[in-house]
């Protein structure tokens, strides 16, 4: 899922802790309900969200601390006036197909064993025509 999905889950999720919140306080006016059964509910449905939102913000809290290393080092790259490597091309490019996968979309590139590779041919130097008398 992507980040943002990720957050209007959360968001869900609170949203109907909130609506079980106030039919909670709605039944609190029946006159059968114990304040006790009351309370308890209320407590209950608070410590479930504070429960939810702890576990999800430390997740999340990791993988934005991953992203921000990776996507400083890659920003870094990007802005140095050196031309890039064909290694760094390479590296940058296998990271953009691993986050294509992980997102579930085909691949822009292939990367290919060595074992089937075409073999380089060296270049043979250009014969300069002969000179004229």
């Amino acid at each position: 899922m992507e980040k943002a999905h990720l957050y209007e889950a959360l968001y869900l999720v609170n949203h109907g802790i909130d609506e079980a919140v106030r039919g909670v306080q709605r039944l609190k006016k029946s006159p059968k309900l114990f304040m006790e059964a009351y309370h308890k509910s209320m407590a209950g449905l608070e410590r479930r969200r504070s429960i939810i939102n702890l576990q999800f913000m430390l997740e999340m809290h990791k993988l934005e601390e991953d992203d921000e290393a990776r996507f400083e080092e890659e920003f870094n790259l990007w802005l140095s006036d050196e031309p890039l490597t064909n290694n760094e091309i390479c590296q940058l490019m296998r990271g953009v197909e691993r986050d294509r996968k992980l997102e579930g979309k085909p691949p822009l590139v292939q990367f290919l064993p060595r074992s089937k590779r075409p073999k380089k041919t060296p270049k043979k130097p250009k014969e300069s025509a002969p000179a004229a008398k």
